[in-house]
């Protein structure tokens, strides 16, 4: 996965509002709208390549998966737990489950059922920006490439939307939107999205055997 450099970011947004003195107050305001445009991206599907992890062997305990576990990545959201490895064979149970903030609750396990460990699809954390490098001196939390010129032009969309430059804003967020598209159209996501997202639907029995 490919990174652009948090000052890039700046950069570019500086370059859209044809500003490059913005003041202390007007940055914290850009940090802001980033990372609510960073999020908003991040959440646009569960599938995205950098944040998946397929399959992931994790111990259960009294039919609960924690979020956390010694030496591996902490989970953001559970999307499927099966029984054996995934895409390794033509069928495997897909578990049903509920989440609470102990960690995911699989309830059609059976008392008799001894399995110690399953495997989990799941949607690893984001890491939000902690600040805008704006001189360059910042070894700064970067950002992924596929959300990069939609971050850009829908952060300046709502900086225009606080200036009261409504229609402007409008124009640029159409830009977005278009940027943000073109990464979901990647051949890569789309695959992601049409085999991780619906195979385990058309190929997993949905019931404990």
């Amino acid at each position: 996965m490919q990174d652009k450099a948090n000052k890039d970011l700046f950069d570019l947004i500086s370059a859209l509002a044809g500003n490059s003195d913005f003041t202390t107050a007007e940055i914290s305001q850009l940090l802001a709208l980033a990372n609510r445009r960073f999020f908003e991206a991040y959440n646009r599907t569960p599938y995205w390549a950098r944040y998946l992890t397929v399959g992931e062997e994790r111990t259960i305990a009294n039919s609960i998966v924690p979020f956390t576990e010694t030496s591996k990545t902490t989970i953001g959201e559970f999307l499927r737990i099966n029984r054996e490895q995934p895409f390794l064979q033509n069928s495997t149970i897909d578990f049903e489950f509920f989440v609470e903030s102990d960690g995911a609750h699989v309830i059609n396990l059976t008392t008799a059922d001894s399995t110690t460990s399953v495997f989990v699809t799941y949607r690893q954390p984001v890491t939000l920006l902690t600040s805008l490098d704006t001189d360059g001196s910042g070894s700064l939390t970067q950002v992924p490439q596929e959300y990069f010129y939609f971050m850009a032009h829908a952060t300046y969309a709502d900086f225009l939307r606080m200036d009261g430059q409504h229609s402007k804003a409008g124009f640029e967020e159409e830009i977005a939107e278009k940027y943000l598209a073109e990464s979901l159209d990647n051949p890569q996501q789309v695959y992601n999205n049409n085999t991780v997202g619906q195979r385990f639907k058309t190929y997993v029995s949905q019931q404990s055997r």
